[in-house]
């Protein structure tokens, strides 16, 4: 007596990833999408809460207001300066970090703990702590002058520094985790290749150029296109550090942001102004990425 095997359904590979991605598509949907949407209704609406709630539809006059906005322009300038200066402090000093870091030592488990912690930090903290270093009163320049014998309080937190102060924090907090990814690929680099290098006897300056930061590069990449979108959509740090002084000296475009929305009350404002701030994120990992990284992703 002969039985006929039942088939087995079969589902393609693409299904397959399909399913398994499906909850991170919901999770997606209802996490990025749907407050997306919600700004995107808003910066169409003029919204007002005196005398009742009351949303006008305005269409696209809010988007046309910001671009004749010499307010918006300067915070532009204002973040495309601290983006600038915090990717390249933070990509510096994870590099040297991962080295320094590579190279054999005594307590070594010891160091790398100290040097992952300011990652730890949250950058609430990280606002304070540098508050505190860099005003007049407590600040490290106080100190430093005062060991000179000079009487005069030292602020960085001025028109001419404060950018300087805010990168310099921005990229003490980053650095760390930089310098751990580097490291790691620092350690996939075969001796032998060092070996060679020392048989032609290059300099340290060519056995780091043509043997250490081949394999580096796109590590690199990958972590400029993360600090640079951190940077841009830095907020917190900065209103605890600078509050966007002074003046308007360090109001980046999330900070001025802010201000259109919770302190004028402007939400469509502000949630049109949040769309450019989106556009310059993409369109800064874009430039990046077809400058730079299109070439490393041909590279073998």
């Amino acid at each position: 007596m002969t039985h006929r095997r039942g088939r087995t359904a079969e589902i393609s590979t693409f299904q397959f990833a399909l399913l398994l991605a499906l909850p991170v598509l919901v999770f997606l949907v209802l996490v990025v999408a749907y407050p997306l949407g919600y700004a995107l209704w808003m910066s169409t609406h003029e919204i007002s809460f005196f005398g009742g709630y009351k949303a006008e539809f305005v269409g696209g006059a809010h988007f046309a207001d910001i671009w004749s906005s010499k307010r918006f322009w300067k915070s532009v300038g204002v973040t495309f300066r601290f983006t600038a200066e915090s990717v390249v402090l933070a990509m510096l000093i994870g590099l040297g970090l991962a080295l320094v870091l590579d190279r054999p030592m005594r307590f070594a488990g010891l160091v790398r703990t100290l040097v992952i912690l300011p990652w730890c930090v949250s950058l609430y903290g990280t606002g304070v702590m540098f508050s505190y270093l860099a005003k007049g009163q407590t600040g490290l320049g106080t100190a430093l002058a005062a060991a000179l014998g000079a009487t005069d309080a030292v602020n960085f937190v001025n028109r001419d520094w404060v950018i300087e102060v805010l990168a310099v924090g921005n990229a003490w907090n980053m650095a760390p985790l930089v310098a751990f990814f580097l490291l790691a690929n620092l350690k996939t680099i075969p001796s032998r290749l060092y070996d060679l290098a020392a048989i032609d006897q290059m300099s340290r300056f060519e056995t780091f150029r043509n043997v250490t930061l081949p394999p580096l590069r796109f590590t690199l990449f990958v972590f400029t296109c993360i600090t640079t979108v951190l940077s841009m959509k830095l907020f917190d740090f900065i209103f605890v550090l600078s509050g966007g002084g002074p003046g308007t000296a360090s109001a980046v475009l999330t900070y001025q942001i802010y201000k259109s929305s919770f302190k004028d009350l402007d939400l469509g404002y502000g949630a049109a102004m949040s769309f450019y701030l989106l556009v310059m994120i993409v369109g800064s990992t874009l430039v990046l990425y077809f400058i730079w990284g299109r070439r490393e992703a041909r590279s073998p």
